[in-house]
């Protein structure tokens, strides 16, 4: 698939792209991501809508806050991609993951905040509508419990980490060996995990549009959609009309169709 030019569609939706988390330590397509912008941008592609759906930002090891105040520019470079395909008036939200805050209350720190408001997103836990439930996806893992023993030891680590940088990398493969294995793999797993985003969220008959998990999916028996990542799968939904379009980026320009999700109601 290729975009038009000069088309503007419904909505982007796009996550976990965890800006700011250094190359050497992960391995990341941000890279990648700014050549589509700009190429979206340069071919007068735009969004009515703009979905930043959880762990745009990385916040768990490496203080955003505190590099928003010395390395603005950093942020600008992502910002100002996805602000320039957004139609002037253009509704922009910032759905909250668990990677954007080390908040016990999982709020994102007021400066943040502050720089998002200032360029009009609306940053919120999660976007509802008629039609569908946008939503990070952690907190079909979480309670308030876990939580914040899981920021705890973030904290911790990060501290450790701030004064031995390369402790960094048995800091992360600690925590995804003891406290990150609950992602769902299997058919049946994934099934409970998003039952329970659907209680959480009353779904009904609505579609679910998550991340989190960096699972590119689609299962329209139950109406989920995960929109994937950008450390690994490099993949985005878009909204053209009434269907809602996975996409795998193959080149800056081409994408490969993975699925579509119609909005009519069956």
């Amino acid at each position: 698939m290729k975009f038009k030019k000069g088309k503007t569609y419904e909505a982007l939706f796009l996550s976990d792209v965890h800006y700011l988390v250094y190359k050497k330590i992960k391995k990341h397509h941000h890279k990648d991501l700014f050549a589509v912008l700009d190429n979206l941008r340069k071919r007068g592609v735009r969004f009515r809508s703009l979905y930043l759906v959880g762990d745009i930002l990385e916040n768990w090891y490496f203080d955003s806050a505190a590099r928003l105040r010395t390395s603005q520019k950093k942020f600008n470079k992502l910002f100002d991609r996805l602000d320039a395909i957004c139609i002037e008036g253009g509704l922009k939200y910032y759905i909250i993951g668990n990677h954007d805050t080390t908040s016990f209350t999982m709020q994102l720190h007021k400066e943040l905040r502050q720089f998002l408001e200032a360029r009009e997103y609306r940053v919120a836990e999660r976007f509802e509508s008629s039609e569908m439930v946008v939503i990070h996806g952690h907190q079909g893992q979480y309670n308030r419990f876990n939580w914040a023993m899981d920021i705890i030891v973030v904290r911790f680590f990060y501290r450790l980490s701030y004064l031995l940088p390369s402790f960094f990398k048995k800091a992360e493969a600690f925590y995804n060996k003891h406290l990150n294995g609950r992602d769902p793999i299997t058919y049946k797993e994934r099934l409970k995990y998003y039952g329970r985003l659907n209680r959480i969220t009353n779904q009904g008959d609505r579609v679910l549009i998550s991340g989190h998990t960096h699972q590119f999916l689609h299962m329209p028996e139950i109406g989920v959609i995960n929109t994937g990542d950008w450390l690994h799968s490099r993949t985005m939904v878009i909204q053209e009309g009434r269907s809602l379009i996975g996409l795998r980026m193959k080149s800056r320009k081409k994408w490969k169709k993975e699925f579509l999700h119609s909005l009519s109601r069956q």
